[in-house]
């Protein structure tokens, strides 16, 4: 049975992961980052349970080969654990109860046996001879065959609750001592059926505490039944006291009641054949803190688990990218490939550095948004633009005959809004990316409406779904659903939960609607700011001249240049020469280096020829020692290396006096 990694552990698998000097810098942000994430959720995780007043353990069952439960073994167990049992963790974790007390109840066994093999959370009061205590104890299971036990020294009040016993055993009708008890105090004869089953108790007599906590008065209660009282009450109520009369034997237990909305430390014995008396203690704070506690320790757990499978799928993720890089690299010192096949080296490398690059900035991006150090910055925006913009750009990107993009706007003619259009961008581009990934037939649809001051955003798409059984996962953090029925590779786990962040960094919220193999519809809203459109015309005060043969490389700098800039592209050096020569206006130019017929560098060295001072910039991917060299001496006055950010190439234009 496999228990969640350890911080340790986690670590120790990550520096197995193939990091290669050529990529050490990189690779080590990377790592850093990973275990930066590791350990915080390690932290988290085991802060919460070190700071429990309850004593917690994490086990494993032991069966025998007809697959009963004999033994456990301890897994981890917190320091009030070695405060209620007086049991040294060092002593406990990697020994069997059995070694630890060898004549242990076998109650114990039994009881979280049970847990660990229906995986169905159960709680008792018990006690155990060897520590001489009486402990109440819940136990729940998150993984077959495994449980989780949380409990607390309840000796002092089973012990209060056994003198009042022995009052009532002594003293039934001194109902002095009765109405002074704080427990609820109850005498009843249980009423059985024709076959001997017990379905209804008739109160005999009740104690002051028993009015208070009930609110039914001794008058109302002594001589009616408990379902004249509360019809609606649950059966277990009545079968657990019926067996306490039928049988004589007491029992203790903690339950909650929907009557009084109350949960109740209840033992009960019987005085008499057919009868039973019960004391009940009200411990609803007590209980409650403690399904908190257990509540957030499982959810603890389960993030433990999470992060050990976020960890497996990005060892997947990351060593994917980085064995097409390592292996083309290796190719493109091979003298006997082709320059037809080291252009496709190259491109492989390049797509393989981005999706590095991606898994990376999604770590970024999360650990911000999780630290509440992501800031949004609301400016003015076209939004039926960046509609347009993320049509072009997915249209150009998808590929798939089979599969169509459409947009659905509201708004007809401009539309401003104030918004960080940078972070609406990315939760679209991430809920676009999703869909397209699950979609292979059909369409993907991408809209707004308005309402009030409100946008509601629409992604849908005619892909895979999501199971019912995994919806409730799709906004986890590392979570990823694994359907057989679908070839796609799941990624990291991240993209919609970034979204889902943004979103609420917006003050908005996200929703969505699926369907298994028929597709999913997501939708969020944001509150919004529409802005009147300003009447002056929007005038450039810079020109610049683009020479890139690449659609998608030139898209990219279109969409981050046109806004403030005036701009001329070229498709190859011959082309980028002759504009240059056309226009007087052009202000600076951006050189691609590899193009056809004329690339960037003899392009860079015929302008010279004319013109020394305006400002040329080289960007390119494949630039090494020698070629950034050879483009430099060419005549352009620096080099930038794809891939470059918007950030990156605004500050290089400052330099040259373009600014916005």
């Amino acid at each position: 049975m496999n228990s969640p990694k350890t911080s340790k552990q986690l670590i120790e698998q990550l520096e197995m992961l193939p990091w290669k000097e050529d990529n050490q810098e990189e690779s080590q942000h990377l790592i850093q980052l990973l275990k930066l994430a590791v350990r915080k959720a390690q932290v988290n995780s085991d802060s919460l349970a070190e700071k429990m007043t309850e004593g917690v353990a994490q086990c494993q069952i032991i069966c025998d080969s007809e697959g009963v439960v004999y033994d456990y073994r301890f897994i981890s167990v917190n320091k009030a654990f070695e405060t209620h049992t007086g049991i040294q963790a060092d002593k406990a974790v990697g020994k069997t109860i059995l070694e630890i007390f060898p004549d242990v109840e076998k109650f114990w066994i039994k009881f979280y046996g049970d847990v660990a093999l229906t995986q169905k959370s159960n709680s008792t009061t018990h006690y155990n001879h060897n520590t001489k205590r009486h402990y109440t104890s819940s136990a729940y299971s998150s993984t077959k065959g495994e449980f989780t036990m949380l409990f607390k020294d309840s000796t002092e009040s089973i012990e209060l609750t056994a003198a009042n016993l022995e009052i009532v055993k002594s003293q039934t009708h001194n109902s002095a001592v009765l109405n002074h008890m704080q427990e609820a105090f109850a005498h009843c004869k249980i009423i059985c059926d024709a076959t001997g089953e017990p379905i209804n108790y008739r109160f005999i007599n009740v104690n002051e505490a028993f009015v208070n906590h009930t609110g039914v008065t001794s008058k109302d209660a002594i001589g009616k039944t408990i379902l004249d009282i509360f019809p609606d009450l649950e059966k277990s109520w009545i079968t657990i006291f019926g067996q306490v009369a039928i049988t004589s034997i007491p029992s203790s237990f903690i339950k909650y009641n929907h009557n009084t909305n109350r949960y109740y430390q209840v033992n009960a014995f019987s005085p008499a054949k057919g009868e039973f008396a019960s004391f009940r203690r009200d411990i609803t704070d007590q209980e409650t803190k403690r399904i908190e506690l257990e509540k957030a320790y499982l959810k603890a757990e389960e993030n433990d688990k999470l992060k050990s499978s976020f960890l497996a799928n990005m060892s997947h993720e990351v060593r994917t990218p980085m064995n097409a890089i390592l292996g083309f690299s290796s190719l493109l010192e091979d003298d006997a490939v082709s320059e037809k096949e080291k252009k496709v080296c190259l491109k492989q490398i390049k797509s393989s550095g981005n999706k590095l690059l991606t898994i990376i900035s999604d770590i970024v991006d999360i650990s911000k948004i999780d630290a509440k150090q992501q800031k949004l910055v609301f400016e003015e925006c076209d939004l039926n633009q960046l509609f347009d913009e993320l049509y072009n750009q997915y249209s150009v990107l998808n590929t798939n005959a089979e599969l169509s993009i459409k947009i659905e706007k509201e708004q007809k003619d401009r539309f401003i809004i104030l918004t960080d259009e940078t972070r609406l961008n990315q939760i679209l581009s991430n809920l676009i990316d999703n869909a397209l990934k699950y979609t292979q037939k059909g369409e993907v649809t991408i809209g707004y409406r308005l309402k009030d001051n409100t946008l509601e955003f629409y992604i849908k798409d005619t892909g895979i779904g999501i199971k019912k059984e995994n919806q409730k996962i799709i906004f986890e953090r590392f979570a990823q659903v694994n359907d057989p029925s679908s070839a796609v590779a799941s990624g990291t786990g991240l993209g919609i939960p970034i979204a889902k962040g943004l979103i609420e960094l917006f003050k908005g919220k996200i929703w969505f609607t699926s369907a298994h193999q028929k597709g999913s519809d997501f939708y969020f809203s944001i509150p919004i700011n529409v802005q009147k459109e300003r009447k002056t015309e929007t005038t450039f005060n810079h020109t610049l001249l683009i020479a890139e043969d690449d659609d998608v490389n030139f898209l990219l700098l279109e969409l981050w240049l046109n806004r403030h800039f005036n701009i001329i592209r070229a498709i190859n050096g011959v082309e980028a020469v002759r504009l240059y020569n056309e226009h007087d206006s052009i202000d600076l130019i951006l050189m691609d280096i590899r193009m056809p017929y004329m690339d960037g560098i003899e392009a860079t060295k015929e302008i010279r020829k004319t013109d020394s001072a305006i400002p040329i910039i080289a960007h390119t991917a494949y630039a090494m020692n020698e070629e950034s060299f050879a483009i430099k001496k060419a005549g352009c006055n620096q080099v930038l290396i794809k891939p470059i950010t918007r950030e990156m190439l605004f500050a290089v234009l400052a330099t040259y006096n373009i600014i916005i």
